[in-house]
């Protein structure tokens, strides 16, 4: 039987986020995974039918139904893969930052920047080496809570997370900074790293 996943992706006019998410499903075509998309965030509502569940969206500001579902969604054992803008939120939806496990507060000029992997171990990153991307280097407001961080990048002398893993709950979330547009997804880490997340997701 195939994992169903909700994907909801949206473009807005920083972000080519509906671009991002037809590759996403082109990547994970050899996966056995059911697709279903939404461009609109209310859709997390109705999570009830889904295995995982993947942000391509800019979030800003969610209701408290939206908040509730995904996190019981992902309490009870499913799993929440979320892009780039998906941090990008009102500092009220408390319960859905802890979900995530930060904030989007600032970023960094666009620019080429360097993708450490600094755990090689985990199933996420594995044959993944140390690659350049051009992108927006996010800013969070805090360090993940009880999260792996498996990906960094240095900007103003500090290194900050690009991609992580937490629990939450009996699920998973994976957080990847990353994702602005094509400086991006053309990278060939970068679409190894989207099947891998979803292939560990769903196993």
């Amino acid at each position: 039987m195939k994992s169903k996943a909700l994907l909801l992706s949206k473009s807005d006019q920083y972000h080519k986020l509906e671009t991002l998410g037809s590759l996403i499903m082109e990547w994970a075509k050899d996966l056995n995974v059911e697709f279903t998309v939404s461009h609109e965030m209310d859709a997390v509502k109705k999570l009830r039918d889904f295995d995982i569940c993947l942000l391509c969206i800019t979030t800003t500001h969610v209701s408290d139904e939206e908040e509730q579902s995904l996190m019981d969604f992902v309490r009870s054992g499913k799993g929440l893969f979320a892009f780039h803008s998906a941090s990008v939120i009102d500092e009220k939806n408390i319960g859905y930052i802890d979900l995530i496990g930060a904030r989007f507060v600032k970023h960094s000029p666009y620019h080429e920047f360097q993708v450490n992997i600094v755990d090689t171990s985990h199933p996420i990153t594995k044959g993944i080496k140390d690659f350049k991307v051009s992108d927006e280097l996010y800013i969070l407001d805090r360090e993940p809570k009880d999260a792996d961080i498996l990906m960094t990048a240095s900007w103003e002398n500090k290194d900050h997370p690009m991609l992580y893993v937490k629990k939450y709950g009996d699920g998973k979330v994976i957080y990847n900074a990353m994702g602005h547009d094509e400086g991006s997804f053309t990278k060939p880490e970068y679409s190894q790293l989207t099947f891998q997340v979803i292939d560990w997701l769903i196993s």
